[in-house]
């Protein structure tokens, strides 16, 4: 049994979450989670102030508060399918798809025949299908440069070449003697 304080306090969340309904409404976010805050500072027990501030956050695009207060809402309800709708979007904004996934599952197994759930759900399960596929058939390029490339060993150089050569006795090193004596010959040739 509550205590004349405690239903006057209750009685304030309620006229501060419709206010706070009413500029979400507007599409005044911001003004809309300061008096979801304000109800949920009289009254943390409501799901649905979290939640609502959930959706607030998620049209500002503030995706971590968003999935903070729907994670807030599920755990003083876990019955509260929009609770899982909004974490479920604001996993999806912050790419952790799988975990959406799990979410838009809870709320298509409450309500299989709710349209918008079955979308979603199908929606962000072939997100995941993909994004697996897309993981098994990459391939990691390795990137080799052309000196790394090249196999000085096996170059034919023509019998006919009389200028400067790499010597096998210095494992194919290009030294500076050797590029002043290609130099040298390539000025002479002209």
């Amino acid at each position: 049994m509550s205590t004349p304080d405690e239903d006057k306090k209750a009685a304030l969340a309620e006229e501060l979450k419709a206010t706070a309904n009413t500029h979400f409404q507007a599409e005044q976010y911001n003004d809309a989670i300061s008096y979801y805050s304000q109800a949920i500072d009289l009254d943390p027990s409501k799901a649905v102030y979290f939640a609502n501030r959930s959706i607030s956050h998620l049209r500002l695009e503030n995706f971590g508060y968003a999935l903070d207060d729907a994670s807030k809402a599920i755990a003083i309800d876990r019955k509260y399918l929009k609770a899982y709708y909004r974490r479920a979007a604001a996993y999806m904004a912050l790419g952790k798809f799988k975990l959406a996934l799990k979410d838009y599952e809870a709320v298509h197994k409450a309500k299989p025949s709710d349209k918008d759930a079955k979308t979603k759900f199908v929606q962000c399960r072939k997100r995941v299908q993909q994004i697996a596929f897309n993981k098994a058939i990459a391939v990691k390029e390795k990137i080799v440069s052309l000196v790394e490339s090249l196999n000085l060993e096996n170059m034919a150089v023509e019998e006919s070449y009389e200028g400067p050569r790499l010597s096998p006795d210095d494992n194919y090193a290009i030294s500076k003697e050797f590029m002043v004596s290609l130099l040298d010959y390539y000025k002479n040739l002209k």
